[in-house]
């Protein structure tokens, strides 16, 4: 059944992510397009901060997380493979593939939030790197409040 198995790879997906952080994050943030390339990327809250992926070491849990290159690169093979897993399902089912997931779990109250977007989310001027960077300034900036020192082009 559609549902049931792209419900499964988007588990999946917060899984490994969850996994990554140890388990530890307040909020885990996963970016993933599929606009004739695929990019996936993740981010985290812990301890109300907005970091990046391999920033983690830098939440003051007092907790060494792996953030080598070989460990980010093997959560990212794993989320572009569910994008392509994921891409197969819609198709087999006859269903819309979605160009953009903004997927955001909270592991301690185990809510799930899910934005899809299906038209192309890139322009010319615009790539789906920008529009990760977008989101994560735009998260950071809300959960940092004015905290947050915006560090990409796009400023909160």
């Amino acid at each position: 059944m559609f549902e049931d198995e792209f419900s499964e790879l988007q588990a999946d997906m917060v899984d490994i992510c969850n996994e990554y952080s140890k388990g530890l994050a307040d909020k885990i943030f996963i970016y993933a397009a599929n606009e004739g390339m695929i990019l996936t990327q993740h981010f985290y809250c812990i301890n109300n901060k907005v970091l990046d992926c391999q920033e983690l070491n830098k939440s003051e849990l007092n907790i060494e997380f792996d953030v080598s290159d070989d460990c980010q690169e093997q959560v990212l093979d794993i989320l572009n493979e569910d994008i392509q897993k994921i891409q197969s399902i819609c198709e087999k089912y006859k269903q819309p593939v979605p160009k953009l997931m903004k997927l955001v779990y909270e592991p301690k109250t185990k809510k799930f939030n899910a934005d899809y977007k299906y038209d192309n989310q890139t322009t010319d001027d615009i790539s789906v790197f920008d529009n990760d960077d977008k989101w994560f300034e735009e998260e950071k900036a809300k959960l940092e409040g004015g905290n947050a020192v915006p560090t990409g082009k796009y400023k909160a």
